[in-house]
């Protein structure tokens, strides 16, 4: 019977030990990115090994004091951090904060559980101090992802919560009414499979909306490239039309002097301007992800006769991602744009100002706008009926100024809707 329970004991421990390993290599992935080379994936999946084997040893075979026990999970951290790339400041404060995690899990849950006087206290320990130490590291990368720009449905912040405690409290109450052991570790087990498995599928089913965006962003992009080639290939016709017709019109006006008729030769001129004036705004900085935006939302502008101003001082080479540019442009003239459709007051105007200065890449964009403003806090909330697919927006932007070490201010007025911003980029030759 001794045997038996020890090797119930023993299976619990291993399995409350892989499920730490699982946990603590999401909690890395919190503070690193995992480097995808193949050396480096068999380095890290080593790591994680000695430290699960070096650890169930220590936990359940050496008797070791308190204080050992906490080195030697320190000294498993760390050797784990070092299959991540990192500065080593980053990789103490990892290691500290997830030991630190660890241990007030532990403790907490085994007070806790002493003080209700559970009779498979060492078995449901070691479940129920995963399972808090769980849904501590996923608030965890919530939150820090949140920062970041990401954003979550109230049903995913509950299941980060609802899961965990839901799994802790069938540990504590449900588990410790089993007659047996081995009911308990079948339990147990079931509770660590369902809690990984959950949470594996609500991660993919976000990463597939990610992608999702990024899809978007990229459909959005090439509407701007197509856009552009369209405008340039429109430009190209008429100049190869006037040039084909230029001989004939010089004919026609030679002929106008020397009959002495500058009236008609003035009539004949005035008619030949919107020849030679493009119907459509074109701009070219040289930048052909800038280019393409520009002339498609200033076009998409002029459809609600926005009165349309820019001044654009920057090279073509400007060291910002085009993704970056497509999310911050998108995103702001896309609201611009949106909110010129609701104006009353005719004509609307839409001001576009962007400089590059050394180190630096200012824009300013200023728009009319009806007047209604949703701001909850420091947000602003889209006016769009549909809100749906319109969380990028402001947040995003905002992420992308925060990723050169900028910053975005907005400002408004009973008629003006105006957002600043300015990015530090590398200084380069223009």
């Amino acid at each position: 019977m001794n045997e038996m329970c020890f090797n119930i004991e023993l299976f619990m421990c291993l399995a409350g030990n892989l499920f730490s390993m699982y946990i603590i290599s999401r909690s890395f992935s919190i503070f690193f990115e995992a480097d995808a080379s193949t050396k480096r994936k068999w380095a890290r999946f080593s790591c994680y090994g000695v430290y699960y084997l070096f650890n169930s040893i220590a936990a359940f075979y050496l008797y070791w004091p308190p204080i050992m026990i906490i080195s030697t999970n320190v000294a498993g951290c760390a050797l784990v951090s070092w299959s991540y790339r990192g500065k080593w400041k980053h990789r103490i404060c990892a290691v500290l904060l997830i030991v630190t995690m660890s241990i007030v899990c532990e403790n907490a849950v085994y007070y806790y559980l002493n003080s209700l006087h559970v009779e498979h206290i060492d078995l449901i320990c070691i479940l129920a101090t995963n399972l808090l130490f769980f849904m501590l590291v996923l608030l965890l990368q919530k939150a820090i992802d949140l920062k970041y720009g990401e954003e979550f449905a109230f049903l995913e912040w509950a299941a980060v919560v609802v899961i965990p405690v839901c799994s802790l409290l069938v540990s504590v109450i449900v588990l410790d009414d089993c007659k047996g052991e081995i009911t308990v570790l079948i339990g147990g087990i079931s509770m660590i499979l369902i809690n990984v498995f959950l949470f594996f599928l609500l991660d993919r089913v976000h990463k597939m909306y990610r992608v999702q965006l990024t899809l978007a962003l990229l459909e959005q992009q090439n509407q701007a490239y197509e856009s552009q080639m369209e405008l340039l290939r429109d430009s190209e016709e008429r100049i190869t039309s006037l040039r084909h017709d230029i001989r004939n019109h010089f004919l026609v006006l030679d002929q106008l002097a020397e009959q002495n008729d500058c009236q008609e030769a003035k009539n004949y001129i005035h008619s030949l301007m919107p020849l030679v004036e493009a119907q459509q705004k074109l701009i070219f900085t040289g930048n052909p992800v800038l280019d393409g935006f520009l002339n498609l939302k200033l076009n998409e502008a002029s459809i609600y006769g926005a009165h349309v101003e820019t001044d654009l001082q920057i090279s073509k080479n400007i060291p910002i991602a085009p993704k970056d540019m497509s999310i911050i442009l998108g995103n702001l003239l896309d609201n611009a744009i949106k909110a010129l459709s609701l104006c009353k007051k005719k004509p609307p105007l839409l001001t576009i100002t962007m400089r590059q200065e050394p180190g630096a890449l200012l824009i300013e964009i200023k728009n009319s706008y009806n007047g209604a403003v949703r701001k909850f806090g420091n947000s602003f909330q889209t006016t769009k009926r549909k809100k749906e697919g319109h969380g990028i927006g402001l947040k995003n932007v905002q992420r992308v100024v925060e990723t050169y070490h900028g910053q975005m201010e907005i400002d408004y007025t009973e008629e003006l809707f105006i957002v600043k911003l300015v990015m530090f980029i590398e200084s380069q030759n223009q």
